[in-house]
């Protein structure tokens, strides 16, 4: 897997994790234009199956795609089926939805 996709930076936490959570290069590729960069230093993004399936991009069906940045740079991501515990979990941080 390249170290870039569009204008996002892999860290070495998400290029070994990837395959083993089947978070593929073409799926990044297609949604990666919907998220916003910010300058925060932890930003979660979750993307719904709706949000996928509405643009035609194969995922996990009931599995929410959530990726972790930092600016550009994403930490790791992973499918989740149930990611209302990170609000919780994860108070200090910026979240974007894509549904």
């Amino acid at each position: 897997m390249p170290k870039q996709i569009l204008e996002f930076f892999l860290s070495e936490h998400f290029m070994l994790k990837c395959w083993e959570r089947t978070v593929e290069k073409q799926t990044l590729y297609k949604l990666l234009p919907f998220v916003d960069v910010s300058q925060a230093e932890k930003k979660i993004i979750v993307i719904t199956p709706s949000f996928y399936s509405s643009k035609g991009i194969v995922g996990r069906p009931n599995h929410c795609l959530v990726l972790v940045l930092k600016q550009k740079l994403i930490k790791t991501g992973f499918w989740c089926d149930h990611p209302n515990y990170l609000f919780k979990k994860e108070q200090g941080a910026e979240f974007q939805l894509l549904y």
